[in-house]
């Protein structure tokens, strides 16, 4: 059935800030951050960003891995840190839209669709790393707004609530294990991308719950899985 709207995640969906941080953990602490070995630790790293009810690199199991890693003092670990911070925040200043999806979204408006955004941000990252594009949407959820966080459910309902149309008329777009548990949550279609943390690695039996599809990118894919349906 052809969804009457379509929520998307922000933070490796629409724009690729989730691969930086741990891209540049690679350049701080490994001598040759382009080998297929550093691949597989960024996928690591990515496990223990998903895990639990939160996604972020700011956990305990992040930094003892990072230290145990590379047997690092704790000194030695907090000054790279602080140095990866600083690139980051330079990094961030600035959106860095994923390419290919500002051209599908303009398309998908055009063709009627109910365009929204359901993040674990908040509005001011919201407004710094989509800049002027969000007028593109119906709706804007920030869990910090409203107080409840993906994988719970609510943000989904609250975003078919502001639209005024039933879960069954929407599919969620997202790119981690939380987007995929709260789609599982809300009993909501949802289809993944590969432009987050796990890239073609993602680990979806973690969460038993069937995708319509996994694609490459916003940009690549989602209108031909739409036009099927």
């Amino acid at each position: 059935m052809k969804p009457k709207a379509l929520l998307f995640d922000l933070d490796g969906t629409l724009v690729n800030t989730l691969r930086v941080f741990p891209q540049l953990i690679a350049q701080e602490f490994m001598s040759n951050p382009n080998s297929k070995s550093v691949r597989n630790y960024l996928h690591r790293l990515g496990v223990i960003y998903n895990s639990g009810n939160k996604h972020s690199w700011f956990k305990p199991e992040f930094f003892l891995t990072l230290k145990a890693d590379f047997n690092l003092s704790w000194f030695t670990l907090g000054k790279g840190l602080m140095r990866v911070l600083w690139l980051f925040l330079k990094w961030d200043n600035t959106p860095h839209i994923i390419p290919g999806v500002i051209e599908t979204l303009t398309r998908l408006k055009s063709q009627g669709y109910l365009l929204g955004i359901v993040s674990n941000g908040s509005p001011r990252l919201l407004k710094k790393r989509f800049g002027a594009y969000l007028d593109l949407f119906d709706v804007l959820i920030e869990s910090k707004s409203i107080g409840v966080s993906k994988p719970s459910p609510i943000p989904l309902y609250y975003a078919c609530s502001k639209l005024k149309i039933n879960k069954k008329d929407a599919i969620f777009i997202g790119d981690t294990l939380v987007d995929l548990l709260a789609a599982k949550n809300a009993k909501m279609r949802v289809i993944l991308v590969r432009t987050g943390v796990f890239g073609d690695n993602f680990p979806i039996t973690e969460v038993e719950y069937e995708p319509i599809s996994i694609i490459p990118t916003v940009g690549k894919g989602l209108i031909k899985v739409l036009s099927k349906m």
